[in-house]
């Protein structure tokens, strides 16, 4: 694979892009160290805990869904794994929110902040491209922060039609098979190198968007191509006919 880094041209015979959501196009780490903070704020605890105990929640959110992607746990929904997440973590770093301000804070997937350059980005590669979030945010979370946040999508597909999640290959073929996409016709974006080799996987062509806190690649990792953020992945013009 070729890899441009703000290059002039996207690959050629590219017709669908398929967006992570969680980190590429929306911030989620530091959407949810915001409203930890705020949570304890409220309850008269100490914001500055915030960050250690969003990175624990953080943690335990992305092993609850390492075990439902690799079918070790029966499936849950996003807002689900959260609240479980958020359960342990706090019972681990505090004696206890209080249930309405627990309750609250759970359902932070359906409050994240997209990164600045995201709604233009997305709404300049529409003109081009099918754009197509293809995330393991569940249908009602990423109907609220798209409304919230402004961005524009021409379809959005949750893992949780799979009853799994990404990088299980189930993910893949399911957004293939619905929108009946060529896989060297399709592009899958993110911010995540697992997720771009999963997606390679299965035929498809990938572009790396780096982000701030998210996945670095490996010294090995070829995609076709790189980014540094969604406005630069904008600015790659279509190739000639």
């Amino acid at each position: 694979m070729t890899t441009q880094t703000g290059g002039p041209a996207m690959p050629a015979g590219i017709r669908t892009l398929l967006f992570d959501v969680l980190g590429t196009v929306v911030d989620e780490a530091g959407s949810i160290v915001a409203e930890t903070s705020a949570a304890l704020a409220a309850e008269g605890a100490d914001p500055g805990r915030g960050p250690g105990l969003a990175q624990e929640w953080a943690h335990r959110t992305d092993a609850l869904t390492a075990q439902l992607a690799a079918g070790e746990a029966p499936w849950r929904s996003n807002d689900a794994l959260r609240r479980a997440a958020l359960h342990e973590a706090a019972a681990a770093d505090l004696d206890g929110l209080a249930l309405e301000v627990f309750d609250d804070l759970a359902l932070v997937g359906h409050r994240l902040r997209p990164w600045p350059d995201s709604a233009a980005a997305l709404h300049a590669l529409a003109g081009t491209f099918t754009v197509v979030a293809l995330s393991n945010a569940d249908l009602a979370q990423l109907a609220d922060m798209s409304a919230a946040g402004g961005l524009a999508w021409h379809c959005v597909l949750s893992a949780e039609l799979a009853r799994t999640c990404k990088p299980d290959p189930a993910v893949y073929r399911m957004a293939l098979d619905l929108l009946d996409l060529d896989p060297r016709q399709t592009m899958m974006v993110a911010a995540h190198p697992w997720d771009l080799r999963a997606a390679a996987a299965h035929g498809m062509r990938t572009a790396y968007v780096s982000r701030p806190g998210e996945g670095i690649p490996a010294p090995d990792d070829s995609f076709d191509v790189t980014a540094a953020d969604l406005a630069d992945l904008a600015a790659l013009r279509a190739p000639a006919p």
